[in-house]
């Protein structure tokens, strides 16, 4: 009889031992995987952010740099003329006095 009541007993201590770390187990994995899937959107969000800032920077600097190409091509063009207009103005010179 004693040896049944020795084998109950230790029965029941193993099972509440089992149930009680269990529990246990499970809330800490719940929370320590909830942590890292908050960390990960947290990371996700900051490479979102980063690569957009980054985005924006190129996309103005790229309508910058047609802006400028622009203005330059544009220098050109009435540089050229005037240059053109002054060879006109000297060979129409040089007619009228040979003339």
């Amino acid at each position: 009889m004693k040896k049944n009541l020795v084998a109950v007993l230790t029965a029941v201590v193993m099972t509440a031992s089992l149930v009680a770390c269990g529990n246990a187990a499970t809330e800490e994995s719940t929370a320590a995987t909830v942590e890292a899937t908050v960390e990960e959107s947290t990371v996700a969000e900051t490479v979102e952010a980063t690569t957009e800032a980054a985005t924006e920077e190129v996309t103005t600097e790229a309508a910058t740099e047609e802006a400028t190409t622009e203005a330059a091509t544009e220098e050109a063009t009435t540089e050229a003329a005037t240059e053109e207009a002054t060879t006109e103005a000297a060979t129409e010179e040089a007619t009228t006095e040979a003339a």
